[in-house]
């Protein structure tokens, strides 16, 4: 015990001084009063009874003192400010990152979870803090959050309040990006990360970066539990090419334990089951599950995993459920660049199917950036005697006769020019000439290809390709031929052609949507939710939970960011539908989530070496709630309280 206030030979003259006069004030004889009365032989009996009490008051008159020599030192001992020695040692400082992922809320042992585990380390942390340390708590969840800012640990520990899993994977990176800046300049500070070691390699390098570095010096406690699990780690949905009134499923269920399951993939369209698949999963596997030609009207599907007999799996239940939402049925936009002289070629494009939405660019206009061409999905060029305008580089595109001119920048290469040119070969088996014959079609002039890798040729002319397709980034279906000097467009053939290659291109689309994964922002257009893009400026996204968000509109498009797993609604709040509503499915990003090995400590994963990380909880330390000179004081005020009780019930008297 050290005194940090008065010292020893400043307290010594006091207590001194203060116990001679207290003892002198009990010595002092009290002045008895003389009283006259009127029959002295019954007072001399009161005296021979006052006598034999005088021990009694002499025992009380010494309690008395003792009591007042108490209260003398005890208000010593707080002007000497006393503290143990630990008390003494140089402030700290402590950064501590506790793992707040999806995996936390994983099984530690009997009703506990991880989470639970690791917040028994947090408490014996605090409760090892004197009290000129200093602590701050940062959560590490898929958004890093100061759970509690440098504070002193009663300040942290009062403020504390009940802390749950964030779906999704821990950002350890920037929470140790945090930590540091946050201990940055204070006096000895420290790092130690709390977590389950169920970590992806960007945090399991960030970890080992900082058990690596000494300033300031970091360690790692690891929680650890069963691991065994199994999963629902992908769930998407499309809709059929060839039937946009069907849909597809695609989900994958993954086995993340060393015993083979038995399990049951049950997948229900707002609410009705519609699909059962039972499997038996070898430890470790991931078995892929195609559910297809279901009904597309019931847009919101959710596939659930259970034992084979509908009993609960070993693990978590956060990754047994995943979401999909069926895509709404986006209008196709084909933009037509043309003169404006080939009407058959305009009338062919207007009998495509209602959801083919067409826009015409005159030539002279068609630029890279005209805004009908950048949102476009299809781009069909058709400029006449016109030379070809510059498109947008990755935009899918139908070219006829791209090489009139022989100085056209055209990117499949030009074989020769052809006189009356005769179709004498055509590949039936394509998508594009299912049901279309050319063979008798008459043509006044065309070009012909020369082919690369990878390109096929539709249409032939005594061997030589006329017709012919290349697909990539962008994909061209170039024709070496103009309508106009053909007898194509008055035959059967050109619409039905030309509704074939637009249903192609409009298969080459991503087929299933990839669901919103929690935790990481993603850009989308409105046209891809299904809400009405026309001036939009402002949507709202409601969680499962039912917190709302208003998300801005730029250009057509949000950043969403879901926190929760389940059905998020989309609300337009302005625009010529405000009100409108649309579903967007988020999920679980993936089988890292899932899996719940320890990573940190897996031989086979370049485990971190032994001294990272940090050993046994601290013992807590002695009264660090209040300094010990306070607790004296209110000492003293209770002594005087009882003896003024004492006095007045005349005990002490």
């Amino acid at each position: 015990m050290t005194f940090a206030g008065w010292s020893l030979a400043q307290l010594a003259p006091l207590v001194a001084v203060g116990g001679v006069a207290i003892t002198g004030l009990y010595l002092l004889k009290m002045r008895r009063r003389q009283v006259r009365v009127p029959f002295a032989a019954l007072w001399e009996q009161v005296t021979r009874q006052s006598e034999a009490r005088r021990l009694a008051r002499r025992l009380r008159r010494l309690l008395s003192w003792l009591v007042q020599m108490g209260l003398l030192l005890l208000v010593a001992a707080a002007l000497g400010d006393p503290r143990p020695e630990a008390w003494m040692r140089p402030p700290a400082t402590l950064a501590l990152v506790l793992d707040t992922s999806t995996s936390m809320d994983g099984p530690a042992g009997e009703d506990r979870s991880r989470l639970d585990a690791a917040m028994d380390r947090v408490r014996a942390e605090l409760a090892a803090l004197g009290p000129a340390d200093r602590a701050v708590l940062i959560g590490a969840g898929p958004r890093v959050e100061v759970l509690a800012p440098l504070a002193r640990a009663p300040e942290i520990r009062a403020k504390l309040g009940p802390i749950a899993p964030r779906p999704g994977e821990a950002d350890l990176p920037g929470a140790l990006a945090l930590a540091r800046a946050a201990t940055a300049g204070l006096p000895a500070p420290r790092i130690l990360v709390v977590t389950d070691g169920a970590l992806d390699d960007a945090s399991v390098a960030a970890l080992r970066a900082c058990a690596a570095a000494d300033d300031p010096p970091c360690a790692v406690h690891t929680v650890s539990g069963p691991a065994d699990n199994v999963a629902v780690t992908a769930f998407a949905a499309r809709r059929l090419p060839q039937d946009q009134q069907r849909a597809e499923l695609l989900a994958r269920v993954h086995n993340l334990s060393d015993q083979p399951r038995d399990v049951q993939l049950v997948v229900e369209a707002d609410g009705v089951p519609v699909a059962r698949e039972r499997m038996t999963l070898a430890p470790w596997q991931a078995t892929r599950q195609v559910l297809p030609d279901l009904d597309a009207l019931r847009g919101r599907l959710t596939a659930r995993v259970t034992g084979a007999d509908g009993a609960r799996l070993p693990g978590p239940t956060f990754d047994d459920v995943a979401y999909a939402v069926v895509p709404p049925l986006r209008p196709f936009r084909v933009a037509l660049v043309t003169d404006g002289t080939d009407l058959f070629l305009d009338a062919a494009l207007l009998t495509l199917d209602e959801h083919v939405r067409l826009a015409a660019v005159d030539a002279a206009d068609a630029s890279p950036n005209h805004p009908e061409l950048t949102q476009a999905d299809l781009i069909v060029v058709d400029v006449g005697a016109g030379p070809l305008p510059d498109l947008p580089a990755e935009t899918d595109r139908v070219v006829f006769d791209p090489w009139r001119h022989p100085d056209a920048r055209f990117p499949i290469a030009k074989g020769r020019d052809v006189r009356r040119p005769f179709l004498t070969e055509q590949d039936r088996k394509h998508p594009i000439m299912d049901r279309v014959n050319l063979a008798d079609v008459n043509l006044a002039r065309g070009t012909t290809f020369r082919l690369e890798p990878g390109d096929q040729a539709l249409v032939r002319t005594l061997g030589e390709p006329i017709v012919v397709l290349r697909e990539g980034t962008p994909s061209i279906l170039a024709l070496g031929f103009d309508p106009r000097q053909s007898d194509l467009p008055l035959r059967v053939a050109f619409p039905l052609w030309l509704a074939n290659a637009v249903e192609h291109f409009e298969q080459l689309r991503p087929g299933f949507v990839a669901e919103v994964r929690v935790g990481s922002p993603r850009e989308l257009s409105l046209a891809e939710v299904g809400l009405p893009g026309e001036r939009v400026t402002a949507v709202e996204i409601e969680a499962p939970s039912g917190r709302r968000a208003r998300l801005p509109v730029e250009h057509g498009r949000i950043r969403v960011s879901a926190r929760e797993p389940g059905f998020h609604v989309l609300r337009a709040l302005d625009g010529t539908l405000p009100g409108t509503e649309s579903h967007l499915a988020a999920n679980l990003p993936g089988v890292r989530a899932s899996d719940l090995r320890d990573r940190l400590r897996a031989p086979d994963a370049a485990p971190l070496p032994e001294a990272a990380f940090a050993g046994p909880p601290p013992a807590p330390f002695p009264l660090t709630d209040d300094p010990l000179w306070l607790t004296l004081l209110l000492l003293v005020a209770g002594v005087v309280a009882v003896e003024w009780w004492t006095y007045h019930r005349r005990v002490t008297v």
